[in-house]
């Protein structure tokens, strides 16, 4: 019995089977190819993170990275898989642990003091020694409080005074890359403003510049009075009647 011999119902209910198979392969075939083409986009795909917290402008070493996987859609030109093309490459910015190193945040430029200097300031030095530069203890990447000691010159008296609060050491003597090695050093360099710049200049030549070091994570501006050589002795005072401020009190006791 051929096709044509058949009845009009069966020749229908034949044809309805096939379209119905036809149409399930049709399916199959694009949900398959669909989820090749999701399965190749979240496929992972291994990059360069940081094994641990990266200083900015620290020297890139085996120590420091490691690999992390990364969904392949996701991964960007920036992104390094070959962990060679960030060894000995200075980060411009801090890493995290397990952040990528992306190629846009490191440089070859390590001998060069101006890759560390950020977009519109300047590098200016100060000279110190083991009493003004906290006993040679800072490094490229803390910030610091300004202080000078100068002679007014109307009433012929010495002042103490903040010019200039949290700003970044970006380099002492030659060295800005944080290798993180004890070192004597004579100059102290920040990363300021052409208008701090300025200030730093002429304070230097006013009078003496103390370094005060701020703990880690404190860019807390606040306003301070200048004090003089009475301030001295009004706090002896104080100090002789048991009278010392509580909260310095309480300062001290944290430590």
């Amino acid at each position: 019995m051929n096709f044509k011999e058949l009845k009009t119902e069966t020749k229908l209910l034949l044809i309805s089977l096939l379209s119905g198979l036809l149409a399930a392969l049709l399916i199959y075939f694009f949900v398959s190819e669909k989820e090749k083409f999701i399965l190749q986009k979240i496929e992972p795909v291994k990059v360069v993170v940081a094994a641990k917290y990266i200083p900015a402008w620290s020297e890139i070493t085996e120590d420091m990275v490691d690999f992390a996987d990364m969904p392949k859609n996701w991964v960007t030109d920036a992104h390094i898989l070959d962990p060679k093309k960030a060894l000995k490459k200075v980060a411009i910015g801090p890493f995290i642990k397990s952040e990528p190193i992306l190629i846009n945040k490191i440089t070859e430029r390590g001998e060069e003091l101006n890759t560390a200097i950020p977009l519109g300031l300047r590098a200016v030095s100060v000279g110190v020694n083991e009493i003004t530069g906290v006993s040679y203890m800072i490094k490229p990447g803390d910030y610091v409080d300004l202080i000078l000691t100068y002679e007014d010159s109307r009433e012929k008296k010495l002042y103490t005074a903040t010019i200039l609060q949290a700003i970044k050491v970006i380099a002492v003597g030659n060295n800005f890359k944080m290798k993180g090695k004890e070192e004597i050093y004579s100059t102290v360099t920040f990363a300021v403003s052409p208008e701090e710049a300025e200030i730093i200049t002429f304070a230097k030549e006013k009078g003496k510049i103390n370094l005060a070091l701020r703990p880690i994570g404190d860019r807390t501006v606040e306003k301070i009075r200048q004090v003089s050589f009475n301030d001295i002795l009004n706090q002896i005072k104080k100090t002789e009647k048991g009278e010392e401020e509580k909260f310095i009190l309480q300062k001290r006791e944290e430590f």
